[in-house]
């Protein structure tokens, strides 16, 4: 279950970043550099050891989380999420074989997903097709897990402004910033 608490906490933290983005963009080079700064604002909150399925100890907060399709291929990943740790398991048992990752847990609590365009990116047309496609992503995720956790788009644009409009709905909410280092 997600906590009121957790939702604030998490876009208190997104609210951090992106006041950091329109001070420093160039702070922020790649999109790893914008989840390393989110994953340590969020780490405060999200970092403390629990008890995990199987009897070992993890965080709720973790990156790049796969998620396969009913083949057994890699489906897609995510760039944060924030999962139930007392369903997840690290160690394989005889009754159940962990995916090739070494990891399996029931649901996610919260998923985030990070865009990035530099000045120098991709056209309008590009960009707007990589934001659907993540947009497209977090939906399929929701219809898997009968739409039981939060997800979070964070659109930062360099390059022009108000390119992208922003979609929101009780569990989804997405976040436009733009900020060219010219404007600083």
């Amino acid at each position: 279950m997600i906590t009121q608490e957790s939702k604030k906490s998490v876009e208190g933290k997104i609210q951090m970043l992106l006041e950091e983005f329109k001070k420093y963009p160039e702070k922020f080079l790649t999109e790893e550099d914008v989840r390393a700064y989110l994953y340590h604002l969020l780490l405060k909150d999200f970092g403390d050891l629990k008890d995990t399925k199987d009897g070992s100890k993890s965080i709720p907060l973790h990156t790049e989380i796969r998620w396969y399709g009913e083949s057994g291929k890699l489906k897609s990943r995510s760039d944060i999420v924030i999962l139930d740790v007392s369903t997840l398991k690290t160690k394989d048992s005889l009754s159940f074989k962990l995916p090739s990752k070494g990891y399996s847990f029931n649901f996610p609590k919260i998923i985030i997903e990070i865009k990035l365009r530099r000045r120098n990116g991709s056209s309008n047309k590009s960009f707007k097709e990589s934001v659907k496609k993540d947009r497209k992503k977090l939906i399929e995720l929701g219809q898997e897990f009968n739409n039981n956790f939060l997800s979070y788009l964070i659109i930062f644009d360099k390059k022009n402004k108000n390119c992208i409009q922003t979609e929101n709905d009780n569990n989804h909410k997405e976040y436009y910033s733009y900020s060219p280092a010219d404007d600083v």
